[in-house]
């Protein structure tokens, strides 16, 4: 018997292994992974209820929330497709996404609303507008929703060639492309990073980095694969980052450079508390050789470098650290490997744009 490589088997052993456990915390919310899971399958039977079925699209435009979460299950499960939205881009931007995508729901954060209801008449496709909180006139309220929605739904087949998400990239050379990523791309990448950089139920994971950038670097299903907990953070400014971190024991968080130099430069009165075990990846650019040192000397915490793209789904290469007689400093650059580091290539996961098998390459220092 085969099985479908699909990262909603990650939900199925969290439920089963780790129904008690702390799965979700998201300001006063805490949520196990029972909670956690019964919730999606009650937004999965709300969105069939509203006609979405298999290859439909969902657009989410919301920042780090635990709604935000649930759509990288909910979706999916059904065999819709997910199209989470830059929610920094302008109302213009989402009209673009919103049509090229062909979504038939969309689903928005409150600080939202008012943009997506500026733009109403330019995506006549859309069939239905869900508030993801704060209720509004001309809106669904998706808790409402949920709560009245049964506990059960229509569960389809799902294969792993099956289109999982939409995720855009920035367009910087012209309008942004629609990535189309697999269930079977999302399922390898989170296995190949789970093998080098491992986490265990343990693990507590801050979301410093946005769920919608190439599925949160597939951290969105790797967290619950672990059986760890998902710590939201809404928005990312230095103290509040210092302040989940200390309140919530976290362990473990992602991050651009720009919000390394943000840690890296806080105040010595934020970073109190804060100083012990902590892994950071980085990725997006290099990062300074001066910002690793700070983060890693004064805070005691460990920065490691990955490299990948959003058509890859996303990680290609990872800096990883094999000796203590390497210099931090050479850790600050996997763009151009030196002698020292080899390459080995593995089969992985079906190109989202061509679906024929790529290869991925994972880095590892040899000395």
């Amino acid at each position: 018997m085969e099985l479908p490589l699909t990262p909603l088997e990650f939900a199925r052993r969290a439920r089963r292994l780790y129904p008690e456990r702390e799965a979700v915390v998201d300001g006063d919310l805490r949520l196990t992974y029972r909670q956690f899971f019964d919730r999606c399958d009650r937004w999965s039977a709300a969105l069939q209820a509203l006609g979405v079925g298999p290859g439909d699209r969902v657009a989410y435009i919301a920042p780090n929330t635990h709604a935000q979460l649930e759509s990288f299950y909910a979706v999916p499960q059904i065999g819709a497709v997910l199209v989470p939205v830059n929610y920094r881009l302008t109302p213009a931007d989402f009209v673009y996404l919103i049509r090229h995508s062909g979504a038939r729901v969309v689903c928005a954060h409150s600080d939202y609303l008012e943009a997506v209801d500026s733009i109403r008449a330019e995506i006549p496709d859309v069939q239905a507008f869900v508030a993801l909180e704060s209720p509004r006139a001309g809106w669904l309220d998706y808790e409402a929703t949920l709560a009245a929605g049964p506990a059960t739904f229509d569960r389809p087949e799902i294969r792993e060639s099956d289109l999982l998400t939409i995720n855009y990239t920035s367009g910087t050379t012209s309008r942004p492309k629609g990535v189309m990523i697999t269930h079977r791309n999302a399922y390898m990448n989170a296995v190949g990073t789970l093998v080098h950089h491992p986490m265990g139920c343990g693990d507590r994971y801050l979301w410093t980095l946005p769920m919608f950038h190439a599925n949160g670097w597939t951290f969105v299903w790797i967290v619950t694969a672990a059986g760890a907990t998902h710590v939201c953070l809404r928005k990312v400014d230095p103290a509040a980052v210092f302040a989940s971190i200390a309140r919530e024991k976290v362990t473990m968080l992602c991050a651009a450079p720009t919000v390394l130099i943000g840690i890296a430069c806080a105040p010595a009165e934020l970073r109190a508390g804060t100083i012990g075990p902590l892994r950071i990846l980085t990725a997006g650019a290099p990062p300074a050789a001066a910002t690793i040192e700070r983060v890693e000397g004064e805070l005691g915490w460990t920065v490691t470098q990955v490299y990948g793209l959003t058509e890859t789904a996303p990680f290609i290469t990872i800096c990883e650290p094999r000796s203590a007689r390497r210099s931090r400093r050479a850790r600050a650059s996997s763009s151009s490997l030196p002698a020292s580091w080899s390459c080995t290539t593995k089969a992985a996961a079906r190109s989202p744009t061509t679906a024929r098998p790529s290869a991925r390459s994972w880095c590892a220092a040899t000395r």
